[in-house]
């Protein structure tokens, strides 16, 4: 669903689409959907980030676009994000909280670009200390795998 009567246009991808945002957005680039490959990904805020998760053993660093950048590309307007994984399985995110945090869109762990057997291609990871870790303080929001990322309206 598009917010406003016409949506801005994204370049569209020149290569495989690694990620589909839909839902509550306003650019878009396939009908109203955003589809980005690897290096439309990489063109946004890219950072690396030194974390520990409750799936890796300890410190590791993860690199990709943050997930406030990707939801500015978008034009998203919405309270929350429904994240789906290759295998269907999916997780309701709080945008406020994945902006507050930090959150981004890990492509590579430890230099290494993220392949489907590990992790990857898009994995949602936290900036977390061991303890957060340790206590499973992000463990459902960091979902792996990560094709599509629906915005989903403000609350009520």
């Amino acid at each position: 669903m598009l917010i406003g009567s016409a949506a801005a246009a994204l370049d569209a991808p020149d290569e495989r689409v690694m990620l589909t945002v839909d839902g509550h957005i306003s650019t878009t680039n396939s009908g109203e959907q955003a589809l980005f490959d690897r290096a439309m990904l990489a063109n946004l805020d890219w950072r690396t980030i030194e974390t520990y998760t409750s799936f890796t053993e300890g410190l590791n660093r993860f690199s990709g676009p943050t997930i406030a950048s990707l939801l500015e590309a978008v034009g998203a307007q919405g309270a929350k994000l429904r994240a789906v994984a290759a295998d269907d399985y999916a997780v309701t995110i709080s945008i406020a909280d994945a902006k507050k945090h930090g959150a981004i869109l890990a492509m590579e762990h430890n230099g290494q670009q993220m392949g489907i057997r590990n992790k990857g291609p898009i994995w949602i990871v936290y900036p977390q200390s061991k303890a957060e870790a340790e206590a499973h303080t992000y463990y459902v929001q960091m979902i792996w795998q990560l094709v599509r990322i629906e915005v989903l309206a403000q609350a009520g």
